[in-house]
């Protein structure tokens, strides 16, 4: 092998262990804001003065609204297991389900579910929203035509 290969090689491999670098800083800091966030939403599920303070902006009613915040924190979980790989496809498509199959889930949805897509910043985060909103439909066709 020349020496210019060597260093070509050697070059190869430090971008890739800087980018490894770099992707595991960035999933570290999602984390560190879901957790922040997962704070917020038990603070303002659990805090009545709180609760009311953002339930008036909402036009609902605070128990219908801290139960909109709990619904939130499963979505907010699940999109960061899924987005730093904890979930894959299929595991995310079984956890979304279960929630749609809830009626706070499709709620939840029903009412955030485009604000969620629109706030969407990459595409991980638009495959975590389209496999929501597969399965909010999904459901959302069985409960009805069972009713």
């Amino acid at each position: 092998m020349k020496a210019a290969d060597s260093v070509l090689v050697l070059a190869a491999v430090a971008a890739a262990g800087i980018a490894l670098s770099q992707r595991q800083h960035r999933q570290q800091l999602d984390l560190q804001a879901v957790a922040l966030h997962q704070a917020w939403i038990t603070d303002a599920a659990s805090s009545p003065d709180l609760a009311n303070l953002w339930a008036a902006g909402s036009g609902q009613a605070t128990p219908e609204y801290t139960n909109l915040l709990r619904a939130n924190r499963v979505m907010a979980l699940l999109c960061a297991k899924f987005r730093v790989g904890l979930l894959n496809q299929h595991a995310l498509r079984v956890q979304a389900r279960w929630l749609m199959e809830r009626p706070i889930g499709r709620q939840y949805w029903k009412m955030h579910g485009a604000f969620r897509e629109e706030e969407a910043t990459d595409g991980r985060t638009r495959a975590f929203n389209r496999i929501m909103s597969d399965e909010y439909i999904a459901v959302s066709d069985r409960t009805t035509a069972a009713a």
